[in-house]
């Protein structure tokens, strides 16, 4: 007899509480991460030191994703902002390396110990970052470490 009182009780609550609703490239963007170390020797594409980032959209919508890097010192160096449909990776980098495809150019010249935010219209996106040889096929390099703003309900990362 509980069992069916707690069932009852659990159907009743699921017409009452409003059906979550995931973000969509309209709706205001929240800062996801900041990856502290972002670093480019302002070299050509395919040459010297290039930081990549990678990011996979898991939300069930498409979302609008803005990287926006900034110099040592706070000086805005790039804006970017694209679409990214349910998931898709988009591949995003400070100038094109050889071990990547680079679908985003973020043209930000020469960083020297930078910083990125990436914000999205929804917190269920995850991305990495790397600093890697750009000249490289393989990804030769280091991983930076993101710092996770508004996580996805149930993640560890």
């Amino acid at each position: 007899m509980k069992a069916i009182h707690s069932m009852i009780a659990a159907l009743g609550l699921a017409f009452v509480l409003p059906a979550p609703a995931d973000a969509g490239v309209n709706d205001p963007e929240v800062i996801i991460y900041r990856f502290p170390g972002v670093k480019d020797d302002g070299g050509a594409a395919h040459v010297g030191v290039a930081t990549v980032f990678h990011c996979t959209n898991f939300s069930g919508d498409t979302q609008t994703l803005r990287l926006v890097t900034r110099g040592p010192s706070g000086t805005l160096l790039s804006n970017i902002a694209t679409s990214n449909i349910h998931l898709a990776t988009i591949t995003y980098a400070t100038h094109p390396a050889a071990a990547n495809n680079v679908e985003v150019d973020l043209t930000t010249g020469s960083v020297g110990q930078g910083t990125t935010a990436i914000a999205a219209t929804s917190i269920n996106i995850i991305c990495t970052a790397e600093k890697i040889d750009a000249a490289d096929a393989k990804p030769v390099g280091v991983s930076l470490r993101g710092i996770r703003f508004n996580p996805a309900p149930g993640s560890q990362e």
